[in-house]
């Protein structure tokens, strides 16, 4: 079938990317040299679906140095959660707003926390979250658009803010991030070896 024949392809490619960069995931000791492989976009809202193809695909792929990509939808969080907690790797796809972002990084702190809570290691538990700056540039600009207006003097002027909203975004994050992950709850997780989502 299509899916079978995609299956091999990508499953096959993404093995043979792992291996190559191996050398770069054993000298960082589990921090660089990931590949990632996404579950399949129609299960963005589905997150039983989500988690069942997330293992299998894990599964498939069988390398430590791969990610598996879960869309960080209302449905992708929890998936997100438990793939973790099992000790899959994610790389958090598809993420536009600050609120969501902290949903993600909060999911990723609890399924450590559980972990550490039933004595299993987290050395090897790590996650991504990929923020889409370009795609906010690219709406917040087709938005201001309408808001030009060229016979006369604006202030504040909306060509003055195209392009910007993606690094506001990129700052309003990274100052969510810095107080997740540099709490008194987080130091606890990092003392048992935990590595923070990057």
């Amino acid at each position: 079938s299509v899916r079978e024949v995609y299956d091999t392809l990508t499953v096959r490619d993404v093995q043979d990317a792992c291996d190559i960069l191996r050398p770069v995931f054993d000298e960082s000791k589990g921090t660089d040299g990931f590949v990632s492989l996404e579950v399949s976009p129609y299960l963005a809202r589905d997150t039983e679906g989500t988690m069942a193809e997330a293992r299998r695909l894990y599964g498939a792929v069988d390398r430590p140095n791969c990610y598996i990509k879960i869309p960080g939808t209302k449905e992708g969080i929890p998936a997100i959660e438990e793939m973790l907690y099992e000790g899959v790797n994610i790389n958090v796809t598809l993420l536009f707003s600050i609120e969501r972002y902290v949903e993600v990084a909060q999911a990723y702190v609890r399924a450590v926390t559980r972990r550490v809570a039933e004595g299993k290691q987290v050395t090897s538990t790590v996650s991504v979250a990929s923020f889409f700056l370009s795609r906010i540039d690219v709406l917040t600009d087709k938005i201001l658009k309408q808001y030009e207006l060229s016979d006369r003097e604006q202030s504040p002027d909306p060509r003055a803010l195209a392009g910007k909203a993606g690094v506001a975004s990129a700052r309003l994050a990274y100052q969510k991030f810095k107080e997740i992950f540099h709490s008194a709850e987080w130091d606890k997780l990092a003392a048992k070896g935990a590595h923070v989502q990057r």
